[in-house]
């Protein structure tokens, strides 16, 4: 938490988020957006944890990286998503 509030300042929205069960553990995506120094900023994570005796035993998130609106736009303007 302490790193996603140091590179993520609040407050953020979490407009589209899924979490699904699998047979190691779950899957968890999440969709970020907030507001920093007067620019808007997205994200998007999917997070896998596997889960051993009871405990979360690895941990790896990705992320597209911090996309400013600027980037967003380019993005919207050249990928059109099946879903969003």
């Amino acid at each position: 938490m302490a790193l996603r509030r140091k590179g993520h300042p609040g407050p953020s929205s979490t407009p589209r988020y899924r979490f699904d069960r699998t047979p190691s553990g779950f899957v968890l995506e999440i969709e970020e957006r907030w507001t920093q120094e007067g620019r808007d900023w997205y994200c998007r994570e999917p997070i896998r944890a596997d889960v051993e005796d009871g405990s979360i035993a690895n941990l790896p998130v990705y992320c597209t990286g911090d996309w400013d609106s600027a980037r967003q736009a380019q993005h919207a303007a050249a990928v059109q998503l099946a879903r969003p």
